[in-house]
């Protein structure tokens, strides 16, 4: 080869490596982007026990448990906490630190950045002959709607389904026995149609066994076509939400 002719293919060689180059650092740099967003969060602290954290920093902690049953609360701090029923292994509001609202009641409330909405429901399929009422909590949080069933009992209404509301984020209990069987928590999954399920209210390690529930797996064998991943905490927000396509079900590491 001539030597022209080989520094021309060395100085294209050079030029084809440099373009590359710079399209993988472009690429870093989006995806390092991408990691930098602000997203909510949603950490389970057993039960049917969560705190879930705005991107702006709010805390709202649901159906806080006696510790008594087996899971030890950690530090349980926040702005809001919510009680789906007057149940001891869900209204245990002395767990909780720090200046904060309780809402305990069916309707509309606002706190700041935080809109959430109470529907009225059942424990039991009696309309709560058995078991009480129970209310379904709708957090309007950044944009995405975080649905609480506390302990639903029962398939909804179309009523209930409208006033409950847009659902991105489900917290269903999937233990049978005191809430909804493992069938009904698979109808009640496509009544409100969310691209992200998190089981609660299951049998468990940390959960004393006098509970009787069943554990997670009942309920993801009547879930055919969802992905099934698991996670120390769920990071979200409305655009991640928006662009998936997939239906996934987010089993929380309970974090002993």
């Amino acid at each position: 080869m001539k030597k022209n002719s080989k520094r021309g293919f060395a100085l294209l060689l050079s030029f084809a490596l440099t373009v590359c180059m710079m399209s993988v650092v472009a690429f870093a740099g989006d995806e390092n982007n991408g990691l930098g967003k602000k997203s909510g969060t949603i950490k389970w602290n057993g039960h049917s026990c969560f705190t879930i954290t705005s991107e702006k920093g709010t805390r709202i902690v649901t159906d806080p448990l006696a510790d008594w049953i087996g899971y030890k609360m950690p530090d349980l701090y926040a702005e809001i906490a919510t009680v789906s029923h007057d149940h001891f292994d869900h209204n245990n509001l002395q767990a909780i630190k720090g200046d904060y609202a309780t809402v305990r009641e069916v309707g509309e409330f606002h706190f700041n950045d935080i809109k959430i909405n109470g529907t009225k429901t059942f424990h039991d399929t009696e309309n709560g002959a058995l078991r009480g009422e129970n209310i379904v909590y709708t957090y309007h949080i950044d944009g995405v709607n975080v649905c609480h069933l506390g302990d639903l009992g029962h398939e909804l209404s179309q009523e209930q389904v409208e006033s409950i509301g847009k659902v991105d984020i489900l917290m269903i209990p999937v233990g049978d026995f005191f809430t909804m069987d493992t069938v009904t928590a698979a109808k009640v999954v496509n009544q409100l149609n969310p691209k992200i399920v998190i089981p609660m209210h299951y049998q468990t390690e940390a959960l004393i066994p006098d509970f009787g529930l069943l554990p997670v797996d009942s309920f993801v064998g009547q879930m055919e076509g969802w992905n099934v991943v698991k996670a120390d905490t769920l990071n979200f927000s409305k655009s991640e939400i928006a662009k998936s396509k997939d239906r996934t079900i987010v089993i929380l590491n309970y974090d002993k």
